[in-house]
């Protein structure tokens, strides 16, 4: 016999219900398994008869819940005994709003390391920024500072009291 296991729930024992395992009729209450049989009809089953019945399917996790058992309200009981289908379209619906909440927490967890991460960009960056230049990174441009100060001020930036502009020329050639 194939199938899919689609959930594992459990009543009060006074509602138990039938197995349909061909030749079984025992009341189940606790793990009573639901299958969707290959050819779309839904049985429901005690454990030794799933297990029976079963054993060969490779995928043994319930597609609904944990394979524990979920306790059945009073009227999900009712469903499960009149309409088992509709039973689980609900599991269904409860199911794809899970994987939704599931979508969207990922989602807003994503975009939080993603505002976390451009933060510590913009924290990086501004330190660079603040941060004064090396001697080596002056002294890189430091003859396009003074060529600035020679042009902007008419004076020989080599001379004493003008080196504190061409450093400020530096660091704007700089970006700081």
């Amino acid at each position: 016999m194939n199938g899919k296991l689609l959930a594992v729930v459990g009543v009060e024992k006074a509602d138990r219900v039938v197995c349909q395992a061909q030749g079984c009729g025992h009341g189940v209450y606790r793990r009573i398994h639901v299958v969707r049989h290959d050819e779309g009809a839904l049985g429901v089953y005690g454990s030794d008869c799933f297990g029976r019945l079963f054993s060969h399917l490779v995928e043994t996790n319930p597609r609904y819940g944990s394979g524990e058992g979920r306790e059945l309200t009073a009227d999900e009981r009712q469903m499960l005994a009149e309409n088992t289908e509709r039973l689980i379209c609900q599991f269904e619906t409860e199911h794809q709003a899970l994987l939704e909440q599931a979508r969207l927490r990922q989602e807003h967890q994503a975009k939080v390391e993603q505002a976390a991460h451009e933060l510590a960009e913009r924290r990086r960056a501004e330190a660079e920024r603040r941060r004064p230049p090396t001697a080596e990174e002056i002294a890189r441009v430091e003859q396009e500072a003074k060529k600035m100060v020679r042009e902007k001020y008419s004076v020989d930036p080599d001379a004493p009291g003008w080196r504190g502009l061409v450093i400020a020329e530096a660091r704007k050639l700089l970006g700081r």
